[in-house]
Order: structure tokens, then C-alpha cells, then sequence
């Protein structure tokens, strides 16, 4: 009897989460704030990153967003015949990402993600190179979980890998080293959405 009793409660109980979850709107516009900690890879230095954006939830399970990052007080190796110099380097990455998302229960969820765009990556000058400012195709791809606050905000934690192209110098008379530096980081962020 009591095998019976308890195999009704949970039915009962799936019912009502799934009643729950046609009940609720998921197609929703949201606006977005980020900030974060950013890993550089091989030449590029770790670096603050802070983004907005604004995205629509088109679903339970997916949704999809344009982003306006800053990457800032970093640094890149520049590679000559007298050793590495570090020319500083900001960024900024502007995104489309679409977010494939597998609830978990009513609160979290759990989600994978991918984002393609266009970033601006400026140097300051070297000794003997001028900075100069790389328009550039990039790239990430993330995974992250998800928390429902209620049913107008949710927080975020996230990682990605991100490729945002190359930073370059103008090298100066004299100059023997290289001009080009891939900018790749793994960024570890928090991020608020606010829904409509």
C-alpha cells in the first residue's frame, strides 16, 4: 500500500511541476550586466571584464543575446630579438550568443553556450613601436549554471573561452620583433538578468 501511496505522490508531484512550468512565461525580453575575472592564455595577460546586453528568452530551453564587453587592465607579449614586451591592451568584444539550457528543478538550471562577433583590441605604445588598434572576427564558448531569484531576475555564473583575435603594434625604425599577438583568455563571470 505504501508503494502505491508514494508512486501517487511523486506522479502527483511531476503533474504539478509540469502544470508549473506550461503555466510560467518564458518568452521573455531581458536586459543583462556581467562582470568577471579573465584568465589570458599563452601572451595574453589576465584582465577585468565587465559587459551589457539585452536578449530574449524564446523558450524553456533556449535563448539568445547581444553583448558589449570590456576587457581592460591587461597586457600583451610582443616578442623581439631582446625578449617579451608587455604592451598594454583593452578590448572590446561586442557578441551574438545563443544558450542551449537544461533545467535542473523550478530554480536552476544548467546551460551551454556559444557566441560569435566582432572585437576592437588596442595597444598602447612600446619603447620602439607605436599601439595601434585590430578590428578582429571573434569567438567564445561557455558552459554555466543558472538561479532563478524570482520571476523577474536570475543570477549567473559562468565560464567561457574566448578568442578575441590579435592585438597589434606599429613597429618603429629599428624594431625587430613581432607586430601580431593572438588575445586569448578563459573568463570566469557573474551575471544578472532582469526580465520584462
Amino acid at each position: 500500500m505504501k508503494k502505491y501511496l508514494l508512486s501517487g505522490l511523486a506522479i502527483a508531484g511531476l503533474m504539478m511541476a509540469a502544470a508549473h512550468a506550461q503555466a510560467m512565461d518564458f518568452s521573455k525580453p531581458y536586459v543583462l550586466g556581467e562582470a568577471g575575472y579573465s584568465f589570458g592564455t599563452s601572451d595574453t595577460g589576465d584582465a577585468g571584464i565587465l559587459g551589457v546586453g539585452v536578449g530574449y528568452h524564446l523558450n524553456q530551453y533556449l535563448r539568445t543575446d547581444l553583448t558589449v564587453g570590456y576587457r581592460g587592465w591587461s597586457d600583451v607579449d610582443m616578442k623581439t630579438t631582446s625578449g617579451k614586451k608587455k604592451a598594454d591592451l583593452w578590448s572590446v568584444p561586442v557578441l551574438a550568443n545563443i544558450y542551449a539550457t537544461m533545467p535542473i528543478n523550478q530554480m536552476f538550471s544548467v546551460y551551454g553556450m556559444g557566441g560569435i562577433g566582432m572585437a576592437w583590441n588596442k595597444t598602447d605604445s612600446l619603447p620602439d613601436a607605436k599601439g595601434a588598434t585590430k578590428t578582429n572576427f571573434a569567438w567564445t564558448a561557455g558552459v554555466g549554471i543558472d538561479y532563478m531569484v524570482n520571476e523577474c531576475m536570475s543570477l549567473d555564473l559562468g565560464y567561457r573561452y574566448t578568442d578575441l583575435g590579435q592585438a597589434r603594434v606599429k613597429a618603429r625604425d629599428g624594431y625587430t620583433g613581432k607586430s601580431k599577438q593572438d588575445v586569448r583568455s578563459n573568463d570566469v563571470k557573474l551575471t544578472a538578468r532582469y526580465y520584462f
